[in-house]
């Protein structure tokens, strides 16, 4: 009887040895990236605390559906682990299901039982920005901020609300208090930028964005609003090294050549800023040819011959090599008016201006000889 039970208890001792490093060598899969091991090892004892660690790595691998079924079954195995209920909500707003987000945190802050978390707050008001709300979401970050003065993050956002408010004393005052924690915070600069150079205080902006590009952001506002500051202060030298910037940064962008173009004037370089103003023009230019096109196809779906034949010129306005309009133009013109002559003309004009385009340069040349000879005959008529 004693060997029996000395047995069992052996057995016993046995079973808990082969549990016990189960979970340990799960968390050593998981910290290791080996999820799907990691899932497999977990799943062997599906405890409230396994199940978060399923739920996260099936999160790490992307697999969202499979990571939220899990956080719903561990929150139902133990709905006081508030870790996966935060998690939870992080995941749905990850995906952009921000309602369902909402609902998570909201339940999380009226939890009497939960100690106040200042991040349950502060993503509520990222959520009720998101749903437009900017005046809920202003009391929610300054209930994080009230709870924990020192998340840069939560300070930002409450400074860019004052600045979208207009409120610009309120901004500095935050700005100010995260720039002591984190003088290299790029939103805080920002913040400050843009709080003085919207105000008007050009001298005081100089600095922080000066900062920013110290900070590598490399954007064209950045060196746009600075290069208008340095002109504010008669600096004509550092913002025309701004306007510069902005063109290598953007080729694109006419802003960049009308500074270069205003700098190059107030010096009496004339020439200079002519070319500069008219790269500016240049590039502005919008080109409508695809909506041309368009209309004149609806147009001629209309049985509107003559309304086409007006997008197809404009068309070939917008864009000079634009073959493809003016051959429209020729061959539509060809069908709707009477007078050989004009119809001669467009085609003649269009082999001159595109004398290789295959088939189409091919049906102008016969058309311009069996034009030709139509208006002979009718000449000896």
């Amino acid at each position: 009887m004693k060997i029996f039970f000395t047995s069992i208890l052996l057995l016993a001792m046995m079973k808990v040895g082969a549990q016990a490093p189960t979970f340990s060598d799960a968390t050593t899969a998981y910290e290791n990236g080996n999820y799907v091991d990691a899932i497999n090892l977990y799943a062997q004892n599906p405890t409230p605390k396994a199940n978060l660690q399923i739920a996260r790595a099936y999160q790490a691998l992307g697999n969202y559906d499979k990571a939220e079924k899990q956080y719903l079954e561990t929150i139902q195995q133990d709905p006081t682990l508030y870790v996966a209920q935060n998690e939870l909500g992080k995941l749905y707003f990850k995906i952009s299901e921000f309602e369902k987000s909402k609902k998570v945190y909201y339940k999380l802050i009226t939890n009497f039982d939960n100690k106040p978390n200042p991040f349950y707050y502060y993503q509520l008001g990222l959520l009720e920005n998101i749903a437009k709300k900017p005046y809920q979401a202003i009391g929610l970050f300054k209930m994080s901020y009230k709870i924990d003065s020192t998340n840069i993050k939560n300070i930002y956002q409450i400074g860019k609300h004052h600045l979208q408010q207009k409120q610009y004393d309120s901004v500095h005052k935050y700005a100010e208090i995260g720039l002591k924690m984190a003088p290299n915070s790029i939103d805080l600069n920002n913040l400050k930028a843009l709080a003085y150079f919207n105000y008007g205080e050009k001298k005081e902006a100089i600095p922080y964005f000066e900062k920013l590009i110290e900070l590598h952001q490399e954007k064209t506002y950045i060196y746009k609003s600075l290069a208008q500051c340095y002109e504010f202060m008669y600096e004509n030298e550092k913002a025309f090294e701004c306007y510069k910037r902005i063109v290598e940064i953007d080729n694109g962008d006419p802003e960049g050549y009308r500074g270069l173009g205003k700098i190059y004037f107030k010096e009496k370089q004339y020439d200079s800023a002519k070319i500069n103003y008219n790269i500016a023009i240049e590039i502005q230019k919008i080109d409508l040819t695809p909506e041309y096109h368009a209309l004149a196809n609806i147009a001629l779906e209309e049985k509107d011959v003559k309304t086409a034949i007006g997008y197809f010129k404009k068309a070939y306005e917008q864009n000079p090599e634009n073959y493809f309009a003016l051959y429209k133009i020729c061959f539509y013109s060809d069908e709707y008016y009477k007078d050989p002559k004009y119809k001669l003309n467009l085609y003649e004009d269009f082999v001159t201006k595109f004398p290789d385009k295959s088939v189409f340069t091919e049906h102008a040349k016969k058309r311009i000889s069996a034009l030709k000879q139509e208006i002979h005959l009718l000449a000896s008529e």
